[in-house]
């Protein structure tokens, strides 16, 4: 698969925006485990929201996040498009972010599409349709959360913008068909807006 020059152009320029306390930031925005509180947050209002179906409602969740990252390591085994932190023609033009004991993070070998893209994305939406009465904050939230979450991956060195965008839509993707079937068999339509 040929990728066009403007998505390492891109890359370059936005990777190279650093500086000591945005490596510090950022190295943190990129875990999972500093998302931890917002998923078990999460997690309760949910159960709140859907009370006796809340766990399938949950369920789904697990699911949309295991179809999101496997459908990207599918992928990402089929088409072995190196992350930039493996590729060796702009080596020596981009910045790595180094761990607090100092080590560079690469990540894996290879990186299209971003699975950190595709399950935050797909976290978004499936929040977004859940929880449609507080669209108004929840919206821009969400979605700040997941361009933050996304452009860290850039800012690390470990995805192309080619990366996050196909990652968005396999979330978005799944999300959407996942949210389908739960309002289908666990959700009172009525309660879901649907």
């Amino acid at each position: 698969m040929v990728f066009p020059q403007v998505d390492t152009d891109v890359f370059l320029f936005l990777n190279g925006m650093h500086s000591p306390w945005a490596d510090r930031f950022f190295y943190v925005v990129t875990q999972t485990w500093t998302w931890l509180p917002v998923y078990l947050v999460t997690l309760f209002f949910i159960f709140k929201k859907f009370k006796k179906s809340g766990f399938w409602v949950a369920l789904t969740v697990a699911l949309i996040i295991l179809c999101t990252d496997q459908t990207c390591n599918l992928l990402k085994r089929t088409i072995q498009r190196s992350r930039p932190s493996h590729t060796e023609q702009i080596a020596d033009q981009i910045q790595l972010v180094a761990n607090p004991e100092g080590k560079l993070y690469y990540g894996g070998q290879y990186g299209f599409p971003s699975a950190h893209a595709a399950n935050t994305a797909a976290f978004a939406l499936f929040l977004i349709l859940c929880f449609r009465e507080q669209r108004r904050w929840l919206l821009p939230t969400a979605l700040l959360w997941s361009l933050l979450l996304s452009y860290s991956r850039i800012y690390m060195g470990v995805h192309f913008p080619i990366d996050i965008l196909c990652g968005w839509c396999v979330g978005l993707l799944w999300a959407f068909m996942w949210w389908k079937v739960c309002c289908r068999f666990f959700i009172n339509r009525k309660k879901s807006n649907i």
